[in-house]
């Protein structure tokens, strides 16, 4: 169990209990340990038929509000690229993220991506970080608010319309172009609040389709990344960052606050189970208005349902202490990324991280604040 700042957080007891209650952080067991002993964990679900499903894609059902995703066809990707793109059929050139930063919110998932950004192969995406599709606009989410305009596939594929650009008028060498972009969305490892609108999912008590039977559909190559971080860390993190009408805020707030939150999960718990209590919109919404979000803390939950998708080799998962305490982690992400050698130095007013490429070196000191 880790060693709790009372004068920081106060109320050390009942986060103690809130720690235990998760099951998340057991002395001497790594992340991958503590996920591997996981009980109950969930059949691994393959990905739809990728092509005309009559179980999937009945015909005459119902037209959806939103896309189709696991009735689309796949895209018939470029192998010039290392980046996942297609040829449209007006001729035009059209990507999705290499890599996705799914996780989790105030966990250092800025500094990560900000520091992959860098990379001299990496192209923004057209809202440098969070593109906030998956998880929320696709839905017609913003927020907590289900009454923004839902937007559609294509919406997101011009996220990364600067790389397709890029990559038009590169010109082509030995070998695939080395250019790639990514998407540092952290909603999309946790928000399934959106379930419902999921035609497979139609008159289900429980999901059975998610974000990642979508994301992996169309792009079964995709890269993730994951930083989590001590959850009681996070949530007092989180209970400061998220705007929610308090003008004051401190520690006795934050412990009625957190008192609260954990009675909205005990009763809904009454008549759900965990899985559909998180995912489950109006639950989501109270614990909001109880000021905390202590179901993000859940990350067992959550990784259960990216691990039961996509291979465990595809998942990249770390901790926001050591990667906070040596971002020599930050290689390991770029080396998982498939990107050209990196190498690393201590110096003696921080740590700092050079990118060798065939243009010259780029550095950068370490900034170890979690955001």
């Amino acid at each position: 169990m880790p060693n709790f700042k009372c004068a920081q957080f106060g109320a050390c007891v009942l986060l103690i209990v809130l720690l235990t209650s998760l099951q998340l952080y057991v002395k001497d067991q790594t992340l991958e340990t503590r996920i591997r002993r996981v009980r109950h964990a969930p059949v691994r679900i393959p990905s739809p038929v990728r092509e005309y499903n009559t179980t999937l894609c009945p015909k005459g059902r119902p037209k959806p509000k939103l896309d189709d995703i696991l009735c689309m066809a796949p895209f018939n990707y470029s192998t010039l690229h290392k980046n996942p793109c297609w040829t449209a059929v007006n001729g035009n050139l059209k990507c999705l993220p290499y890599f996705q930063v799914i996780g989790m919110d105030k966990c250092g998932t800025t500094d990560l991506f900000a520091r992959i950004s860098r990379h001299p192969d990496v192209v923004p995406n057209a809202k440098d970080k969070e593109t906030m599709w998956w998880s929320w606009e696709r839905y017609g989410y913003w927020l907590w608010s289900a009454k923004a305009k839902i937007t559609f596939l294509p919406n997101y594929i011009s996220y990364f319309a600067n790389l397709a650009q890029k990559l038009n008028h590169s010109t082509q060498g030995k070998g695939k172009t080395r250019l790639i972009t990514g998407d540092g969305t952290p909603m999309d490892m946790w928000d399934f609040r959106g379930w419902k609108m999921i035609p497979q999912n139609r008159g289900l008590q429980e999901p059975k389709y998610l974000t990642p039977h979508l994301i992996q559909h169309i792009n079964p190559g995709v890269k993730l990344i994951v930083l989590l971080r001590n959850p009681a860390d996070r949530l007092y993190s989180d209970y400061y960052f998220i705007d929610n009408g308090e003008r004051v805020k401190n520690r006795t707030t934050f412990h009625l606050a957190v008192v609260k939150a954990i009675n909205v999960l005990k009763n809904c718990q009454r008549h759900m189970t965990l899985r559909s209590c998180l995912f489950d919109f109006k639950i989501n919404e109270d614990l909001v208005k109880r000021k905390t979000r202590v179901h993000l803390g859940f990350y067992a939950a959550y990784l259960q349902e990216w691990l039961s998708v996509f291979p465990r080799d595809q998942i990249l998962v770390m901790r926001t202490e050591d990667y906070s305490a040596n971002t020599t982690l930050l290689m390991r992400a770029f080396r998982r990324r498939g990107t050209e050698e990196i190498k690393y130095h201590d110096t003696k007013k921080g740590a700092c991280y050079k990118i060798q490429t065939g243009e010259g070196t780029y550095d950068d000191k370490d900034q170890s604040n979690v955001g």
